[in-house]
C-alpha cells in the first residue's frame, strides 16, 4: 500500500489510492479511509490566479450572459423561499452577477474574488468592495453574515476545511450556508463524455478551463459539514449549467435519481446551517 507525505484535509488518513496519473508531477488521489478525491501535490496559487483572466471570464459576459442571469434568477429565487433580504455574502463572486441581482432585490452585499481581473469587474459593476483575495484574509467580524453562499469554489481552493471553518465563524448563529460544488459521482455525465469523446474524463489537467483540486461526493461533501460545525439540512441537484447538451445529460441523471435514489447528477446543492 503507497503512502504519500501528505495528510487528507478531510479525515486527517494519509493512505490512499491513486487514481489518475496526471502530467508530472499531479496525481489524483482518493483517500482509502474516507473517500475524498483532490490533486497532489496542489498547484503554486500564484500561477492558479493567473489562470482566471479576462478570457477566463469572457464568455460569461458576452455569449452565455442570458443564459447566466436566468441561473442566478432560479439561485436567488430559491434562497428567497426561505429567508428574507438580509446580509449575505457571496464567496468567489465571478463577475458579480449574482451579487448585483441580490443587490436588487435589497440584499445588503460583500463579496470575495481571487482572481484580480474578476475582482475589479464586479466591484465596478456592482457599487461594492469585492474583497480579492481569501477569505480567510478578508478580515470579516465573527456573526456578519444571515446567508453565506459559495457557488463552486470549494473545489478551488487548497484547503476546504479552513474555508468552511472561517464561513462558520462569520456567519451568524441563524444564518445559512448554500453553496454548489461538482459531483465527482456524475457517472451519467461521465458515461456521455466516453461515448462522445471515445475516452475517459479526465480529473485534472493544468489546461483545464477550470482547475480542480478537490472533487467532493454527496457523502464527502456531508462529512465536511459535519466535521466544521455545520448541519446539512439537504443536498439536491444543483442546475448551474448553461450548454444545454450538458443541461439534457444531467436531465438524465436527475430523472434517474429521483426514480432511484442514486445521486449521480452533475453537481451537488448543499444548505447549511450552524449546529
Amino acid at each position: 500500500m503507497k503512502q504519500f507525505d501528505v495528510r487528507c484535509n478531510l479525515c486527517g488518513q494519509n493512505e490512499f489510492r491513486i487514481l489518475e496519473e496526471a502530467e508530472k508531477p499531479f496525481r489524483v488521489l482518493k483517500c482509502r479511509n474516507c473517500g475524498l478525491v483532490f490533486v497532489h501535490p496542489l498547484p503554486n496559487p500564484v500561477g492558479l490566479a493567473r489562470h482566471y483572466d479576462e478570457k477566463y471570464y469572457r464568455a460569461w459576459i458576452t455569449e452565455q450572459k442570458d443564459q447566466r442571469r436566468r441561473m442566478w434568477e432560479k439561485r436567488l429565487r430559491n434562497l428567497e423561499k426561505v429567508v428574507q433580504p438580509g446580509y449575505l455574502l457571496d464567496i468567489g463572486c465571478g463577475d458579480g452577477s449574482f451579487l448585483s441581482l441580490a443587490k436588487q432585490h435589497g440584499w445588503v452585499i460583500e463579496g470575495t474574488e481571487y482572481s484580480g481581473h474578476a475582482a475589479k469587474f464586479a466591484t465596478e459593476r456592482i457599487g461594492t468592495h469585492v474583497f480579492q483575495g481569501e477569505l480567510t484574509a478578508a478580515g470579516y467580524s465573527g456573526e456578519s453574515f444571515d446567508v453565506v453562499t459559495m457557488w463552486h469554489v470549494l473545489e478551488h481552493v487548497a484547503d476546504p476545511a479552513t474555508y468552511l471553518r472561517a464561513i462558520h465563524r462569520i456567519m451568524k448563529s441563524s444564518g445559512l450556508l448554500v453553496m454548489a460544488v461538482p459531483n465527482v459521482n456524475d457517472l451519467v455525465m461521465q458515461a456521455a463524455f466516453r461515448l462522445w469523446k471515445g475516452k475517459k474524463m479526465k480529473l485534472f489537467s493544468t489546461e483545464d478551463r477550470g482547475i480542480h483540486l478537490y472533487h467532493f461526493s454527496p457523502v464527502t461533501i456531508s462529512q465536511y459539514l459535519s466535521k466544521t460545525g455545520f448541519r446539512c439540512l439537504r443536498l439536491v441537484p444543483d442546475y448551474g449549467i448553461v450548454e444545454d447538451s450538458k443541461k439534457f445529460v444531467n436531465w438524465i441523471a436527475v430523472l434517474l435519481y429521483s426514480l432511484t435514489g442514486r445521486k449521480v447528477y452533475n453537481a451537488i446543492e448543499a444548505w447549511a446551517a450552524k449546529n
